[in-house]
């Protein structure tokens, strides 16, 4: 590594020494408005049109040149939905120039325009866009505010390209382009977020809310100075600046959300305040806000528990083992609160400090029935239908409280000295996720006459007999209390160094720079289960129940009762290791040993220019980085499944990447860009994938079966080459653009989960048993794979008050598996968590008071997970097409109520196994609809 920091740094040296003409020491600043220079446009192309240089306005429409020769100059100023601004300027020897630009020729011109509403969201992330050096959306914090959002991720989904993945019906994680979600990189404010989940790398983006923010920014094609851990695309999250405002602002929101499922209603409030004081001779801004919500709601389930055999019972007819129901009641809380100071003692130097927290917590209690058909004897199937006698029965509650916290503080600044920008900043994140005293009680019925499935298809039709249904049958089988913590801790410094400089007539800089971040992973387990109720007399069911459950696509039957639940075992379960027998101790300490600590340290460095040459713009270098990578678990291993071994488990790896990349920039004309770009990068395992400790290990006894769910610490990172080409139409005619990406992505190591039952060696964790059925999975790295598609984009904003904006994303892939020889099944497939087609369409309109918006989002059909003895078995998460709908009214500039609806087409989630008449998990989750009201003074 040392030696390439060396070679780095002398490639650093060299570019000094190349022939160039000394820039002189006259300054530009300025700053762009409306016509009242009350609101201020981020985005707009500046030119100073004899020097051929060129930079876009930022913060809160400011925008600089540095070290400029004296003289008088044409001053260029273009926005979307604006004509474009020209005035002359003077510049001097050692001193600032401060201009004002005013564009639109109207206040009421600009109302309707670019000002506010949809219209200002959609001219604000197109002229970010259409400016940017590579290619990235953009999502304004107007644009957020027309979506019926509740969080960061389903605020992404509205990008060209970008899909979720969701939880109980909200978003959680956020995939581009079509590709799994892990391959994504996130950051708060230019700093990476740790993930608060035990097995992830990538953070759920709904612990964010959405209100805290200033804009997102999703860029598709990488630069040196950017980090190479990424492949779909790097998620930048920007949270409000005071100089994004003129003044004193403030917003504040409350609204209520009404869960039609549950029949609940939900409150949440927000505000946001800016103000810009003198400080020191300088300029302090000090921002913040606060986003809080306490949402109750739920959902119906039907799922498949394992695959669907293709002979079951030697029957040569396919059928599944066992199905469940499960019912969830949610109350989910989120606490956001922002706060961020930018001092500006003068026009040459910045210092900041940025930080936001996020609280979220998620009580969730679960009652789910277990048909385990298996136990019984199968007395007719066909194609659609089953029947079994003597089955089993299982019902049990799952109460979990889950408490997801994540603090981020960046502190840096900026000085330009000279031809010099220097930028750095130091930065802490720590992200944790606490579960305590989670209870998991669970009864059984044994020998039930008669149970079934009548229908297959997503929500197939379950029935058993009447003793099923009666709480008096049931005996209390086994109570399981956990007590979970991880913990994901990040700290790093980041040096960028800028030195602008002109090739030959040709402007441009050099820019060279240094990161280092530090990252320690920690997940601690602890189970104790209890399944020896002999002490206390084997209570039955009846004693624990509070009616039946109200649950629409089955017959359910009696609710267990919480309350009931909780005097058991705090009165006689609790503690008492007198109802553990030994299968029980062994199952406890196996379960505990799910621990695990990982460090993960990253060195960069990296060298990059940019120049501009006419119509051209070039921006090129590389990246190098270097992992080191510990991880410290356990191996453990249940003997005669009464018995439990553990061992420590400890593992080391470094390695190093260099990663180059090429983005052009050709300005076709004043409406027409054409880019392209190549790129090098990776994508790290997530931590869950190379733990050593196996996440789980059961055997049951009475079957004689094993189920191991395992790490896999020698998996290799993801290596991508990219290739971008894109061309982006800005009609001169108003806010509207048109856009159409070709892109390819070549990648090795790719990982996939795999059920590798066939292959591995049972004995690793049950030495010297041998079962009648093996369930292993494990995930494991394919060999390579090709990854190509298109994506298109169109919006514009008509004169009469419609809106309309359009994108889709159409990917196709080829992978390779790397499965030895003679392998069970075909070893080329589709590029796992992979989504062929991706869309958004949204139908606004705006005039006067009203802004109505109706939205859906599309995503195909993927590929989650493979079983490697039978295709058909491979898991696959079926489309979704979700219908939002958002309408608000404006009493006068300052007050406004507005009214959402999210799915209101009560589109359900669904997951099946090689042919959609195989259940693997089925999910309803309702509609629900949001009424509310803003105050603002801006």
């Amino acid at each position: 590594m040392n030696k390439s920091l060396k070679a780095i740094a002398l490639m650093s040296a060299g570019s000094f020494i190349f022939s160039m003409n000394s820039m002189a020491d006259g300054r530009l600043e300025g700053r762009i408005s409306d016509a009242t220079s009350s609101v201020y446009f981020d985005g707009a192309i500046v030119k100073i049109k004899e020097l051929k240089l060129e930079s876009s306005s930022k913060n809160g429409g400011r925008f600089s040149f540095n070290n400029l020769p004296a003289g008088d100059y044409t001053l260029v100023v273009d926005y979307l939905g604006a004509e474009t601004v020209q005035q002359l300027i003077s510049i001097s020897d050692n001193k600032t120039t401060s201009e004002a630009v005013r564009i639109g020729d109207d206040v009421g011109e600009m109302d309707n325009v670019i000002v506010i509403g949809q219209a200002a969201g959609a001219a604000n992330a197109l002229n970010k866009q259409r400016a940017a050096d590579n290619f990235k959306s953009i999502v304004s914090a107007d644009s957020i505010g027309q979506f019926p959002d509740e969080n960061v991720s389903e605020a992404l989904q509205r990008v060209p390209g970008v899909f979720i993945e969701r939880d109980q019906g909200e978003g959680r994680f956020v995939g581009v382009r079509g590709v799994n979600p892990n391959l994504n990189s996130a950051s708060i404010n230019g700093v990476n977020i740790p993930a608060p989940e035990r097995d992830r790398r990538s953070v759920a983006l709904d612990v964010i809310p959405s209100g805290l923010l200033e804009s997102l920014e999703v860029t598709k094609t990488i630069t040196p100075d950017m980090d190479g851990d990424t492949i779909g695309a790097n998620i930048e999250i920007k949270s409000l600046s005071a100089f994004d405002r003129d003044g004193m602002s403030y917003k504040l929101q409350a609204e209520g959300n009404y869960n039609d499922l549950e029949e609940e209603t939900s409150p949440k409030l927000a505000g946001s305040f800016t103000n810009v004081f003198d400080v020191a001779g300088g300029e302090l801004g000090v921002a913040a806000a606060v986003s809080w919500q306490d949402r109750d709601f739920g959902s119906e389930v039907i799922e498949g528990d394992g695959e669907w055999e293709s002979d079951i019972e030697d029957s040569g007819v396919r059928g599944v083992k066992e199905l469940q129901q499960r019912d969830y009641t949610v109350n989910r809380k989120r606490l956001g609160v922002a706060l961020n100071l930018d001092w500006r003692p003068n026009e040459l130097s910045e210092y900041y400090m940025r930080s936001l927290y996020s609280h979220f917590e998620d009580q969730e209690f679960r009652q789910r029935i277990k048909y385990k058909f298996d136990k019984g004897d199968l007395l007719n199937i066909d194609s659609n239908s089953a029947l079994w006698d003597e089955g089993d029965m299982e019902r049990d509650f799952k109460d979990r409280f889950e408490e997801q916290k994540i603090t981020s503080v960046v502190f840096g600044g900026s000085n330009i000295v000279d031809d010099w920008t220097l930028e750095y900043n130091l930065s802490y994140s720590k992200a944790s996720e606490n579960e305590p005293d989670r209870r998991d009680t669970g009864f059984k019925q044994k020998n039930i006459s008669e149970m079934g499935y009548s229908s297959l298809g997503s929500s197939p039709r379950i029935f058993a007999s009447d003793e099923a249904f009666d709480a008096s049958e049931f005996e209390l089988d086994e109570v399981v209390i956990e007590n979970n913590y991880t913990e994901d801790v990040q700290q790093g410094f980041k040096l960028d160094i800028t030195r602008d400089m002109y090739f030959g007539e040709n402007p441009g800089y050099i820019k060279f720079g240094l990161k280092r971040s530090e990252r320690e992973k920690t997940d601690d387990v602890n189970a104790d289960i209890y399944n020896d109720f002999g002490d206390i007399d084997d209570p039955t069911m009846d004693a624990f129940i509070n009616g039946n459950l109200n649950y629409a696509i089955g017959n359910f039957g009696p609710a267990l009762n919480k309350s009931a639940i909780d005097a058991l075992i705090n009165g006689q379960i609790k503690g008492n290791t007198a109802l553990q027998d030994e299968e029980a101790l062994a199952e406890s300490l196996v379960s505990s040993a799910r621990d695990y600590i990982a460090n993960e340290d990253v060195t960069a460095a990296y060298i990059m220019s940019r120049v501009d040459i006419n119509d051209w713009r070039l921006v090129y270098g590389v990246r190098y980085e270097h992992t080191d990578f510990s991880a410290e678990g356990y191996n453990a291993r249940l003997l005669d499944g009464e018995e439990a071994e553990i061992v420590k488990a400890n593992y080391e790896r470094d390695y190093s990447h260099f990663l180059p990349s090429v983005n052009v920039r050709y300005r076709f004309s004043d409406e027409m860009i054409v880019r392209a770009a190549f790129s090098q990068s990776i994508s790290r395992p997530s931590f869950g994938d190379i733990t050593p400790s196996p996440d789980k290990i059961e055997i049951d006894q009475e079957d004689n079966e094993l189920q191991v769910e395992a790490g896999n610490p020698l998996l290799k990172a993801y290596e991508s080459n990219n290739f971008d080409l894109s061309m982006e139409y800005y009609p001169d005619n108003g806010i509207g653009a048109f856009g159409a990406a070709l892109f390819y992505k070549q990648i090795d190591n790719f990982i996939f989960n795999a059920d590798v039952s066939s292959d591995a060696n049972a004995a690793l964790y049950a030495p010297g048993v041998n079962f009648d059925d093996i369930e292993i999975t494990q995930p494991q790295n394919g060999d390579e794979a090709d990854l190509y598609g298109l994506e298109l984009t169109y919006t514009k904003h008509f004169a009469n008050g419609l809106l309309l904006q359009a994108n889709a994303t159409f990917t196709d892939s080829e992978a390779t598996l790397d499965l030895g020889e003679n392998p069970d099944r075909n070893t080329d497939i589709q590029l796992p968590e992979q989504a062929d087609r991706v869309g958004n369409l949204v139908l606004g309109y705006e005039k006067g008071p009203l802004s109505l918006r109706v939205s859906a989002a599309y995503k195909s059909e993927r590929l989650m997970e493979l079983n490697y003895e039978d295709a058909a078995n491979d898991l696959y998460q079926d489309e979704h097409l979700q219908i939002d709908l958002s309408a608000k009214y404006e009493v006068n500039e300052n007050l406004q109520f507005h009214f959402n609806a999210i799915n209101i087409n009560d589109e359900p989630f669904y997951r099946y196994h090689g042919s959609r008449s195989y259940n693997a998990q089925y999910e309803e989750y309702g509609p629900s609809y949001v009424l509310g009201v803003t105050y603002r003074n801006f």
